[in-house]
């Protein structure tokens, strides 16, 4: 089948190109994806929020819009896209569409998110059935209170697990073979950045097998 469009989000393609680089689990097998300078990202968008580690916005974008002056497309983005007529470049605005269909669990769960992402010792989970985020006035410390078989979509499972395992160390709820996404784009390549964190936590904390024996006398 003729490949007929392509839809390219310049975060995506730089935070899962990190992602590849960077990756203890991947080790080369997935394609690297093509580079693109950060001049051309937006980084306040909700990609940037759920793949940089040092991200520093106290909001962020969720929405995308199209956007039509070529002139604006890195180089080779720009030389690729144009192969296919209906291709699209898409950039973070929050007059845009929700293109990722984001629900409401996802959206409190990056709110959570953020606030982890600006002050680690910031948020704290509280497993509580249901789900909210409320900031204490005094402390203006946030708590999440929810737990993992309460949440319904795969984006806020996924986050889930990743501040369950950051915060509280604790990663019960994915120590399986089961994968949590189904295909979908954003879910699958952030699933893979969650396995990575999972995979890096578990082996700095695995038993030294290193042995010293005492001097033969």
């Amino acid at each position: 089948m003729t490949l007929a469009n392509t839809t390219f989000i310049p975060e995506l393609q730089y935070w899962f190109n990190q992602y590849v680089q960077n990756s203890s689990v991947n080790r080369y097998e997935i394609p690297m994806p093509v580079s693109i300078q950060t001049e051309f990202l937006t980084s306040n968008s909700v990609v940037s929020l759920l793949f940089n580690k040092t991200y520093q916005h106290s909001d962020y974008i969720y929405k995308y819009r199209e956007e039509t002056n070529r002139a604006g497309w890195p180089d080779l983005i720009r030389q690729r896209l144009m192969i296919y007529a209906s291709s699209k470049y898409l950039v973070a605005d929050n007059n845009g569409t929700n293109i990722f269909n984001l629900q409401n669990d996802d959206l409190i769960m990056l709110d959570a998110l953020t606030i982890y992402r600006n002050d680690s010792s910031g948020l704290v989970i509280a497993d509580v059935v249901g789900l909210s985020l409320v900031t204490n006035p005094i402390s203006h410390i946030a708590t999440l209170s929810t737990t993992y078989n309460s949440l319904t979509t795969k984006l806020s499972k996924l986050i889930y697990l990743y501040l369950d395992l950051l915060i509280r160390e604790n990663y019960e709820n994915y120590n399986n073979i089961d994968i949590v996404t189904c295909g979908t784009l954003l879910e699958t390549c952030f699933e893979l950045f969650v396995l990575d964190v999972c995979f890096d936590f578990v082996t700095n904390n695995a038993p030294q097998l290193g042995i010293e024996c005492s001097p033969t006398l």
